[in-house]
């Protein structure tokens, strides 16, 4: 797993997708969520007697199997952030939000159908530009709380990030270097996990790999460059609930001017 090249594509389509919407278009056991292990148990582990490589493919093989998850974390690119907690599967269907400054997007997408609902934030910062102060109120007020069915630009745009599950698990499986090395044993989330590390000059990507059931993707951080990273991965395999929201809390588009 080539695990560098993860931050370069997951924050682009990250960064990208809310930078478009916005226009209207080493780690260590101190590290939140990560608790290091020792074991006590007599019995080894499969793990215990493969190199960092062996590893590696077993997850890698795993990723390539794996029809949906969900994504929460954090992401960074040319400084700028962006939180994620976004469930997405294979067949371009996602519910979650992506956000960073002004404001997160929840998204729901089921095929062609999309929705989106933004905080206030969000749509402050939108109609500010060109308006009033109190005309921005008073679409913010119309705006907030309520599920739009975005313009085409913006449903394209929404659209596009959640049909890229395909290009993730490519980014994910790829091979390795050849540089991997098996640190220290950890949890998340209360669940053990294998831990290999890349290391370059100037940045250090650790994945966590989970020692029960299949050997998924839990956990991926880039600290020490310019792009940190923290990532974790859940829900592999369970269907994205793709229910779209209730007609009274969607916005009547007839109501705008």
């Amino acid at each position: 797993m080539k695990h560098y090249t993860t931050n370069r594509v997951v924050t682009a389509l990250l960064c990208t997708t809310t930078a478009a919407l916005i226009t209207g278009c080493g780690t260590d056991s101190s590290e939140p969520g990560v608790k290091s292990t020792v074991s006590a148990a007599k019995t080894k582990h499969p793990f215990d007697t493969m190199t960092a490589e062996q590893i590696d493919k077993q997850a890698r093989e795993a990723v390539r199997s794996t029809t949906s998850m969900r994504l929460t974390g954090t992401a960074s690119s040319g400084g700028r952030q962006v939180e994620v907690d976004l469930a997405i599967d294979v067949r371009g269907s996602c519910n979650g939000t992506v956000g960073n400054s002004p404001g997160s997007i929840h998204i729901i997408k089921k095929g062609p159908l999309v929705y989106a609902k933004a905080g206030e934030d969000y749509w402050r910062a939108t109609f500010s530009r060109g308006m009033t102060v109190a005309q921005t109120e008073e679409m913010v007020d119309h705006f907030k709380g309520r599920w739009i069915k975005p313009p085409q630009l913006m449903s394209e745009t929404l659209g596009g990030f959640c049909d890229d599950f395909d290009s993730l698990l490519d980014v994910l499986s790829t091979e390795p270097d050849g540089n991997t090395t098996r640190e220290a044993d950890a949890t998340v989330d209360g669940r053990p996990t294998a831990v290999l590390a890349e290391r370059t000059t100037t940045e250090t990507t650790t994945v966590y790999i989970a020692k029960e059931g299949k050997p998924y993707l839990l956990r991926a951080t880039i600290v020490g460059g310019d792009d940190p990273v923290d990532l974790t991965f859940t829900d592999h395999n369970k269907p994205v609930d793709t229910t779209p929201p209730p007609r009274d809390q969607i916005l009547d588009p007839t109501t705008l001017r």
